[in-house]
């Protein structure tokens, strides 16, 4: 196990960031994500708030997938035993972030 350094967006989410438009986008943004480096990078991101709001609109399986990792996250500690889940039909090239 290897401790890493998080960074977290610092911004309160005002309307702008709460409209629908904005909730869809990091709603998908929150489906998209296949590891914890993935969604470690929209906390740098997306307001908190922001981020709490969408994770409702989330499938099960992957709102579980989130937890797990902020678990992790929180405890400033990230499993490295685990390979990444990669999702099949995967055509975003973000992917290969966590792939390598």
């Amino acid at each position: 196990m290897k401790t890493i350094k998080l960074n977290i967006c610092k911004l309160e989410a005002n309307q702008e960031w709460l409209c629908l438009d904005s909730m869809a986008y990091i709603t998908e943004c929150l489906e998209a994500c296949v590891c914890a480096d993935m969604l470690a990078d929209l906390r740098e991101i997306f307001p908190r708030q922001a981020l709490t709001v969408a994770s409702v609109k989330v499938c099960e399986l992957q709102r579980k997938r989130i937890q797990k990792w902020l678990k992790e996250m929180n405890g400033e500690v990230q499993n490295l035993d685990e390979p990444p889940q990669v999702l099949q039909n995967a055509t975003d090239p973000c992917l290969d972030k966590c792939s390598s």
